[in-house]
């Protein structure tokens, strides 16, 4: 399952289901540095004239939850500029400014699943009020193990504690470094630093896809409500749902 991870002694998959729990439960995020890797492979000025290549490797197939989706195109992908991702939802529009310089796979990855409905008609599944402060989305399922028949590596990892703050999107994953596939977390409000490293509570280890860019009011009116508790004290599902109805993802534009 992937999961976001809060800060606990074995804190390891916190954004797929909060590391046992939280690699377990949630499905959360891993955020990514600036700079490809494993997922992407650009160098220099060839890069910048073949664009970005993206490696998708299978996911389990023991795992029901997953839904069937082929893969994305692997090489001559967009690798520079944004993308706007625009999530219909039940409360409100939620638009996503998708960083397709630094996570050009994750922005091929999302084009592609939304380009086949593959989030219509989900909602976002886990929502995380202590700790951490996360709401969690993109898995058809409903269960936290869900996504699509592929994965793929980390981009775009922060380095300090200024990667997760609030409207910062990431992917869940569940301590897998190759464990990206289409569950990804929205940070309503700033993550805590441990006062004894001066670090995010967070580690590094989620990849960072983009910034909200308008519709912040959807995703803090979810967490007012807070959670229902089903994983845990202030982590679980939304008291006020979130279903989304739609995805879109526009074209590339200059950043």
């Amino acid at each position: 399952m992937s999961s976001v991870e809060q800060p606990r002694p074995r804190a390891a998959a916190v954004v797929g289901a909060l590391v046992a729990t939280i690699v377990v439960i949630g499905g959360f995020v891993w955020l990514a540095v600036s700079g490809n890797s494993h997922g992407t492979s650009v160098s220099g000025t060839a890069a910048a004239a073949k664009g970005a290549t993206c490696t998708w490797k299978p996911a389990d197939a023991n795992n029901t939850a997953l839904k069937k989706t082929g893969t994305p195109s692997t090489k001559n992908l967009p690798d520079s500029g944004t993308r706007d991702m625009t999530i219909a939802t039940s409360q409100g529009t939620i638009t996503i400014k998708l960083d397709v310089t630094d996570a050009p796979c994750s922005a091929a990855s999302f084009a592609y699943l939304a380009s086949q409905k593959f989030f219509d008609n989900s909602s976002c599944h886990r929502l995380v009020t202590s700790g951490i402060y996360v709401l969690q989305c993109g898995d058809p399922s409903g269960t936290g193990s869900g996504g699509p028949s592929y994965t793929y590596g980390h981009e775009n990892l922060p380095s300090g504690p200024a990667g997760y703050t609030t409207g910062v999107v990431a992917m869940a994953n569940a301590s897998d470094p190759d464990g990206n596939g289409s569950q990804f977390f929205i940070i309503y409000k700033d993550t805590p630093t441990d006062p004894s490293t001066g670090q995010s509570v967070l580690a590094s280890n989620f990849t960072v896809i983009g910034t909200v860019s308008a519709g912040m009011d959807v995703v803090q009116k979810v967490a007012a409500a807070g959670a229902d508790n089903t994983y845990g004290a202030g982590d679980g599902k939304p008291k006020l749902p979130l279903k989304i109805t739609s995805v879109t993802v526009g074209p590339v534009a200059s950043g």
